[in-house]
């Protein structure tokens, strides 16, 4: 054959391999709706993972004395908590996953390029796809530790802008629409139903303020942008779900000042008008069900528990186009199931539900029995009688965290514990207990919301 005929053939083979090239990278910056219109959808919805990469920490003195001090996230445990949730989504087989937050323990660039790795093998290992948003922990954090011997050693934390490349994959370069001015974005993962993913943290003035900003807040451009959004989805007949990480609405007699985000007033008009009505969040690590009602529209806040911490669960969200509902649930992580399928003999992993209730239970417990054991006004107060109160305190967070006080709180208030509490001194602790005492004993693992037509 010809040189120059050889050399045409070439260029065309080259031509077309670059046309080939060139349509895959269009179909991933705008890929197809998933799945088409009429079609039931599952989500799996979760929060507040908290991964710490291993290579982070020798698990030494320094790492013990921060869990001691800690909330009880099982940190120790990242690399299994995300394996068993792979697990879990094989199970349950959801067209996509939400992670609403605090994705990293605090912000260290390791966690964020290893928890990546983990959310690409759930994407190929179950077909499924993952939609992330930062929480107040994960950008720009000073907070951002190693954990060597006796020595806690700052560490890279991550820009916004390098955030958004770490998770390109999960959400940001298929988004329909993106915020400028937030790592917010529009994803579709149905023809039906889109997912309005809010970036409510604020982390410009971390560094300034030497820790990661409690409070957050959406700005009015953003707030703008939403109405963009709603447009959209509306000229396509779409419905909408909001996930962002601080709460929508009030969860908490106790805890409310940087966990509600601040300009919620703004934010539920907004959301309302958008036609929207069922909100996922975070940040506060418990399990309850707020609905705010306006004129004749009803909006649900769904706070999800954490992930990281007990009972470490995850909600489920069912969209039926044809009864036009949206059914939400939870679900145990099934760590347990995991451990024993991977061969792992971790005692800890094979009997992790009563191994972290345990531990959680007994951090608060242990606590409350310092400050009381240190309080002047209980030093006629026998070791038994102390520690069966504290015994309270650790059964009431669990309740709190878990949202099971419908089914949880009768038996602790007829407890010997709550009794002696109740005849007890004056103090913070009391307050705090009586209050809890004073929680809504409704159902936080199921909604069934009606939609709203488009």
């Amino acid at each position: 054959m010809h040189s120059p005929v050889r050399r045409l053939l070439l260029w065309i083979l080259l031509s077309l391999l670059f046309l080939l090239l060139s349509c895959s990278r269009q179909a991933e910056q705008n890929p197809v709706f998933r799945i088409q219109s009429g079609q039931n959808i599952k989500l799996l919805t979760t929060t507040d993972t908290h991964y710490l990469s291993p290579g982070l920490t020798d698990n030494g003195p320094a790492f013990s004395r921060f869990l001691a001090a800690g909330d009880g996230k099982q940190v120790t445990y990242s690399d299994e908590t995300l394996n068993a949730l792979e697990y879990d989504i094989g199970l349950q087989r959801p067209a996509a996953v939400i992670i609403s937050g605090d994705l990293t323990h605090n912000g260290e660039k390791a966690s964020h390029q290893d928890l990546a790795k983990h959310l690409q093998s759930i994407e190929q290992r179950t077909g499924t796809r993952v939609y992330v948003i930062p929480g107040n922990h994960d950008v720009q954090n000073p907070w951002a530790r190693s954990f060597q011997g006796e020595r806690q050693i700052p560490v890279d934390s991550v820009s916004p802008r390098a955030f958004r490349s770490i998770y390109g994959a999960f959400g940001y370069e298929e988004a329909v629409l993106s915020d400028k001015d937030s790592l917010s974005y529009l994803a579709a993962p149905s023809d039906d139903l889109w997912l309005l993913m809010l970036d409510t943290s604020q982390y410009r003035s971390n560094k300034k303020l030497g820790h990661p900003q409690l409070d957050g807040q959406l700005s009015a451009s953003t707030l703008k942008w939403i109405d963009k959004c709603s447009r959209l989805a509306a000229d396509h007949g779409a419905h909408m779900v909001a996930v962002m990480h601080h709460s929508l609405l009030d969860h908490s007699e106790f805890i409310q000042d940087g966990f509600t985000i601040n300009n919620n007033k703004q934010v539920i008009e907004t959301l309302v008008r958008s036609g929207i009505t069922t909100v996922l969040s975070g940040h506060i690590h418990i399990q309850d069900i707020r609905k705010y009602s306006a004129e004749a529209t009803d909006i649900y806040d769904i706070a999800e528990s954490a992930l990281s911490v007990y009972p470490h669960q995850y909600g489920v969200l069912n969209y039926s186009p044809a009864d036009q509902t949206l059914d939400y649930s939870t679900s145990r992580l099934n760590v347990e199931l995991w451990a024993k399928a991977a061969g792992n003999t971790d005692s800890n992993l094979l009997h992790f539900d009563a191994y972290s209730e345990e531990a959680f239970r007994k951090l608060s417990a242990d606590r409350s029995y310092a400050r009381l054991a240190q309080d002047s006004r209980y030093a006629n107060y026998t070791s038994i009688r102390l520690q069966a109160m504290a015994d309270v305190v650790g059964k009431l967070n669990e309740i709190y965290f878990a949202g099971t006080a419908d089914s949880d709180l009768a038996a602790v208030l007829a407890s010997e514990g709550y009794r002696l509490w109740q005849d007890a001194p004056a103090s913070g602790l009391r307050s705090y207990v009586v209050g809890m005492a004073q929680l809504e004993q409704q159902d936080n693992h199921h909604l069934l919301v009606k939609l709203t037509g488009r």
